[in-house]
């Protein structure tokens, strides 16, 4: 496993650097902006001295004795004169100790930057055309205040950048722990939570948009975490419950027949009966679980049909009927053809869960109704007994898996208790609903609605 990198050094490195270098590329652009203002500076300075000497020139002519030329140029300066054919007449310096002596430079009216070596110098030559002298005038300006200048400059700049760079360090350090600070508390409730267990969560005050996001989500998750652990908790214990007393009855009967049922046909008959009758029920669980379990990850919903749901319900309504002879089933439908995309094996599997807990739960009446209406493009389904009822303080767990109302009479009820579990679930896998509105002793109504499609 790889190092991680503390976010608090990350912060104060990355901070640091883009700083430094924004501080870095803005710095030299202000020196190269310095550099040209210098340089063109120099470069007036130059063209001043030239053109002054050219105006002494013009007014003294060729009388190179008798002018003085060190009023028209700065310190440091050269100047040399050339003749209309560029062949040097004279040169004059200005306390300089510039030894260059060029031929004619070509390039008139405009400074020319020159490099000799190590030195650099720039050129100004201004041409005379007068009946007193004919000629060029060049100065040499040495380019040495220009270069202290800019090492003045670079100097500056280096010892702000080397301030701002510790200064930098500084700000984001304390910047970063205030950063990190609420995600290194997170952090540390986080291992607590993982040795103390997920039913704690997350306490802090409120900081940053982010880190309330962070730990609203995470108390989140753990709220489902623990849900789904005490979910998964009991339906294990459930699962293992159901599962038992079947194997249990098994094992019973299976040691009945070695001991007598080899030579009594009478106990060997039963006891393969009621053994085959549990392993039917064992089968019967298992199938239901494994179709819960698959739910968790695939989608139950199946291929769809348009399906005529009144059609369907007199079908098995009808059916029912012939099975249950002394069971009266009444069927309402105001409305004529509704029809839904819906798989039509998995409608009848869930109107048989509905239709056979009325059945089993309304032995008394035995009188069973069914609505089917439309309204304002919702299909709804009502199935309603008249038998024991439901608690008040059972209806909120009805479709929980293995929850059973009558614990007392669930064996001898039949089914696992998964039945309402996995109609919920189909009926949300169609975007559906299901809720179930009861009385005590008076009645039970199942209510299904389906988006129409």
């Amino acid at each position: 496993m790889n190092k991680s990198t503390s976010l608090k050094t990350q912060w104060i490195i990355t901070t640091t650097t883009v700083t430094f270098v924004i501080f870095m590329l803005f710095s030299l652009i202000i020196i190269f902006i310095v550099g040209l203002i210098f340089k063109d500076q120099e470069g007036q300075i130059a063209r001043n001295s030239s053109v002054k000497s050219a105006n002494i020139l013009k007014n003294l002519g060729n009388d190179f004795q008798r002018p003085d030329f060190s009023n028209s140029m700065s310190e440091g300066e050269r100047l040399m004169i050339y003749g209309p054919d560029g062949k040097k007449l004279a040169v004059f310096n200005n306390e300089s100790e510039i030894t260059y002596q060029p031929d004619l430079i070509p390039i008139h009216n405009r400074p020319v930057e020159v490099n000799v070596g190590e030195d650099s110098y720039i050129t100004y030559t201004t041409e005379i055309n007068t009946e007193r002298f004919n000629g060029f005038v060049t100065i040499i300006h040495p380019l040495d205040t220009y270069h202290r200048h800019i090492q003045v400059v670079v100097i500056f700049a280096s010892v702000f950048g080397i301030i701002a760079l510790f200064v930098s360090a500084v700000i984001s350090y304390f910047f970063s722990n205030q950063i990190t600070k609420p995600i290194r508390r997170i952090s540390d409730q986080m291992q607590q939570i993982q040795r103390d267990g997920f039913q704690n969560r997350l306490v802090m005050p409120k900081g940053y948009y982010e880190t309330d996001d962070m730990i609203e989500t995470f108390n989140n998750m753990m709220t489902q975490l623990e849900t789904s652990f005490n979910q998964q908790k009991q339906f294990v214990e459930d699962a293992s419950h159901e599962l038992r007393t079947p194997l249990q009855i098994i094992q019973g009967h299976l040691n009945l027949i070695k001991r007598w049922g080899k030579n009594k046909p009478e106990v060997l008959e039963e006891s393969l009966d009621i053994s085959l009758s549990e392993m039917n029920r064992i089968t019967t669980l298992v199938e239901e679980l494994l179709l819960l379990t698959k739910e968790t990850g695939v989608n139950l919903r199946q291929e769809t049909e348009v399906v005529d749901i009144n059609e369907e319900i007199a079908g098995r309504l009808k059916s029912l009927a012939n099975l249950h002879q002394d069971y009266k089933f009444e069927y309402h439908s105001p409305n004529k053809g509704i029809k839904l995309h819906i798989n039509r094996y998995q409608f009848e599997q869930l109107l048989l869960i509905f239709l056979d807990n009325a059945i089993k739960y309304d032995q008394k009446n035995k009188h069973i109704i069914i609505r089917t209406t439309k309204k304002n493009k919702v299909v709804q389904i009502e199935i309603v007994d008249h038998g024991t009822g439901i608690p008040p303080e059972d209806i909120p767990y009805i479709f929980d898996r293995f929850y059973r109302v009558d614990k007392s009479r669930s064996r001898e009820m039949g089914g696992n208790g998964l039945g309402l579990s996995i109609a919920r679930k189909m009926i949300e896998s169609y975007n559906g609903t299901v809720r179930i509105e009861s009385e005590w002793e008076q009645y039970t109504k199942v209510i299904i609605q389906f988006p129409e499609s």
